[in-house]
């Protein structure tokens, strides 16, 4: 530190290290500026290859001066160790940057993508490819602009024949590459479609902890389109992505510019075609939540959304796990136990693999109650996992039979849709249906605020436990350790054919005389859903009309007045609509407005805190230098 390179550059603090250089801050004293100073390692500067190599990039970034393009001022050597003097850009990287933040705004996105493309178009104009295009090569300036960095494999098309070795990150390599052929001007190309598809979507479209899966996923896998995961995407912004990441190099844009012109071109056609974005989008609040560069707020609560929302649906997936083990009678410390586990594993990042535990579990308890309800339940897991349903989504419709004992059942209806959208209200019409037919099975005329089954009469549980505990008894008997006489006889006795018939025709009796209350109920929980979607998608359009601005006092405005309309017309439909205000043992309207109101609350806070600032995880990024020769 404080040592001045060739009299004039004094070093001032490190700020990063590459796989064979330093970088550090450094000061100008005769032009008074703030430079970048990369050095190379002693152990690289005596490899003659990585010697000429970075000597190459000195000599590839003097030839570029552009504005998105870092700019190169001088080039030396201090004790044996050549180094590099570049423009110096306190800002964050763009891959920082996703990672701080999240997807970006489209209009930013392709403003960015856009300025990446000049500059590559002006190094391939100079004969230069970069050959490494990947978001931590992006630096951005204070003002927000996008600049290219790093050369440091660049390399014009006549020196490569004579370097076969690929030195590139296994996440953003070329298929070309890969398989050994020509770099092109299309490589760079495919780096800048995969740059611009970690923007819209928040990580790379392949990821994996081992280079060789991400190599071969490079050549042969199709990404995903983006607006699959990002469904508020335009889908004209597929086209521009999908070709760039063409397998063929022939099939991609033949030059960076004309990629350039093609987001200019979308950026137009997509001015006429906002308000049919708005109206479609299935997330309607997604989008005008500022960046936490701009609010204060928004970068504290994002500081801690992941882990929120972890622990949020974690807790869900864990919840049926302890009230169906409470309710078959076992103790409550393994009752606990198994249902923290699926917990600890949601937490964890793993919400898929939690409610497959939580599942089985679940499936158990349900069999030793009523064996054809478990086949049916275990046979709804199987369909849920063939058809890939969002494991979020999953865990708020199966907890809904367990909160709404509780009276919360309007906190988990308005969560889901200001959370989720309109995919949301999906969830809300399966957890309607599974409280339901869980209250027609247990024989309860209501089971807590706003869960109405229209049985006429309180009737005996199907979740009866004295025959859970005949159950286990008998399953304990069949391994029971010793001499025993007929272990599977108990087992005979408990899942008699007639007695597993009588149980699902009771079942299918009380479903089939149900009056209009169990339906009504369904209805009046999606009705709400659909309320905070709608309200919430006319505000987005309101506010993008009047206010271009984006503020979290707007976001929380327009999450607080859709919530609040669901819980009010939840609260309506109960006390105003026959069906549910006259059905038998519906709890006092009272009761009905406190748990109304509290479910607004509680979703307002969710909505914003889950919602608004969930940062996507951060992909690691996986470096390996692969040996090409086919």
């Amino acid at each position: 530190m404080d040592r001045v390179l060739d009299q004039r550059y004094r070093i001032v603090e490190p700020i990063g290290a590459g796989g064979s250089s330093q970088v550090y801050r450094g000061y100008d004293e005769q032009l008074r500026r703030d430079v970048a100073i990369k050095v190379l390692d002693p152990h690289a500067a005596a490899d003659p290859g990585l010697r000429k190599l970075f000597v190459r990039e000195a000599q590839a970034l003097a030839k570029l001066s552009h504005p998105s393009v870092v700019a190169v001022y001088d080039v030396g050597e201090v004790d044996g160790l050549p180094y590099i003097v570049m423009e110096h850009l306190p800002g964050l990287s763009l891959k920082q940057r996703i990672e701080r933040d999240g997807p970006l705004d489209v209009a930013e996105a392709a403003r960015l993508a856009t300025e990446i493309a000049n500059g590559l178009a002006f190094a391939h104009s100079r004969g230069i490819i970069h050959a490494d295009m990947k978001p931590s090569n992006v630096l951005l300036t204070e003002d927000g602009r996008a600049k290219v960095a790093d050369f440091g494999i660049a390399r014009t098309p006549q020196e490569d024949a004579s370097t076969p070795q690929l030195f590139a990150t296994a996440m953003y390599v070329a298929p070309e590459r890969v398989e050994g052929k020509a770099l092109s001007h299309a490589s760079d190309i495919y780096g800048l479609g995969l740059v611009l598809y970690e923007m819209l979507v928040g990580r790379p479209p392949f990821t994996s902890a081992s280079p060789s899966v991400l190599l071969r996923d490079h050549v042969v896998r199709q990404p995903v389109p983006p607006s699959h995961l990002r469904q508020s995407l335009p889908r004209e912004l597929d086209a521009v992505i999908m070709r760039c990441l063409a397998k063929d190099p022939a099939l991609r844009y033949s030059r960076a510019s004309d990629v350039a012109n093609a987001l200019a071109a979308l950026e137009n056609v997509g001015r006429a075609l906002a308000t049919t974005r708005v109206a479609l989008t299935t997330e309607p609040l997604q989008g005008i939540v500022p960046d936490a560069s701009d609010s204060p707020a928004v970068a504290l609560l994002r500081a801690f959304g992941t882990p929120i929302r972890r622990a949020f649906f974690a807790v869900l997936a864990g919840a049926p796990v302890f009230g169906l083990m409470t309710l078959a009678g076992f103790e409550l410390a393994p009752s606990l136990a198994l249902a923290a586990l699926v917990a600890i594993v949601g937490g964890a990042g793993n919400l898929g693999m939690a409610l497959a535990l939580a599942w089985v579990v679940e499936t158990a308890c349900i069999f030793l109650f009523v064996p054809g309800l478990a086949v049916l339940f275990a046979f709804m897991g199987l369909w849920i996992w063939l058809r890939d349903v969002p494991p979020e989504r999953t865990a708020t419709a199966l907890a809904m039979p367990v909160i709404g004992p509780v009276g919360l059942a309007p906190a988990f209806v308005l969560t889901s849709a200001a959370v989720h959208g309109l995919s949301g209200v999906v969830s809300v019409a399966w957890g309607a249906v599974l409280t339901v037919l869980f209250a027609v099975a247990s024989g309860r005329q209501t089971l807590g605020a706003f869960v109405q089954t229209g049985i006429a009469l309180e009737q005996p549980s199907l979740f009866d436990l004295s025959r859970a505990l005949e159950t286990k008894a008998a399953f304990l008997y069949l391994v029971r350790p010793g001499a025993v006489d007929d272990r599977f006889g108990p087992l005979r006795e408990v899942f008699d054919p007639e007695t597993v018939v009588a149980q699902m025709g009771t079942f299918v009796s009380r479903v089939s005389t149900a009056d209009l209350a169990a339906l009504a109920t369904v209805i009046a929980w999606v009705v709400a859903a659909l309320v905070v979607w709608t309200v919430t998608r006319l505000l987005r359009s309101l506010l993008e009309v009047f206010t271009p601005r984006r503020w979290l006092a707007l976001y929380v405005f327009a999450t607080a007045v859709g919530v609040s309309a669901g819980a009010a017309i939840l609260y309506m439909t109960y006390v105003t609509w026959a069906p549910l205000a006259l059905s038998p043992g519906r709890l006092s309207s009272s009761v009905l407005l406190v748990s109304a109101a509290v479910g607004a609350a509680i979703a307002l806070a969710l909505g914003v805190v889950i919602s608004a600032t969930e940062s996507p995880k951060p992909e690691e990024d996986v470096a390996a230098p692969v040996a090409t020769p086919v």
